[in-house]
């Protein structure tokens, strides 16, 4: 009995001690915040909206004033894909559309099945928005060459690739004139014109 009345005593003595502890901290999550959803047609992106964007030297390559060709400019740029894409909008070489918050891009070096061939190098994917494609449907053979030429030079340049895969929300680019399912390279569909650097 005597060990009986000592059990129950160290129990009491525990389930004392334990009600007396103070409470664990509950953890508080804070609530999600939603974030505004505006559709703003303008090609400049941040990473962040609080974040100041990292300006940097590139190069852009633009349509010469005869339409014939390219040139290299130098400009400032802000450092990523998204910032790239806004200077050649300012500069009038690619159209004024919304490129869509979803813009994905991705470089690396792999190797490639194309027409089947294995071809192997550094490639960059850019997948934007469908209103890039329209814009781009709309311009004559000529004009679209320029502007996927630019697109595709300022990009190989500024991230030392050999080919750009361009799609549009995920598929293929195809205007009137070409079904662009392939890396695009270099001055593959408009030249660049060599200009005298003291000019």
């Amino acid at each position: 009995m005597r060990r009986a009345v000592a059990v129950v005593l160290a129990l009491l003595t525990a389930l004392t001690l334990c009600a007396c502890a103070p409470a664990p901290a509950i953890a508080e999550t804070p609530a999600p915040v939603a974030a505004a959803s505006t559709s703003v047609p303008s090609p400049v992106f941040s990473e962040s909206p609080s974040a100041t964007p990292v300006l940097i030297d590139v190069v852009l390559y633009l349509p010469d004033e005869t339409g014939a060709g390219l040139v290299a400019t130098p400009a400032t740029a802000e450092d990523s894909p998204q910032g790239l894409i806004a200077a050649l909008v300012a500069a009038g070489a690619l159209p004024d559309v919304d490129y869509g918050r979803n813009t994905t891009f991705s470089i690396g070096e792999e190797t490639l099945v194309i027409d089947g061939k294995e071809t192997s190098g550094v490639f960059v994917h850019l997948d934007v928005s469908d209103a890039f494609a329209q814009a781009v449907k709309q311009g004559e053979a000529a004009a679209e060459r320029l502007t996927l030429q630019s697109l595709v030079n300022t990009f190989l340049q500024h991230y030392k690739a050999d080919g750009l895969l361009l799609s549009i929300a995920g598929t293929d680019l195809e205007t009137l004139h070409e079904r662009y399912n392939r890396p695009i390279t270099f001055d593959e569909l408009a030249q660049t014109r060599q200009t005298d650097p003291a000019n």
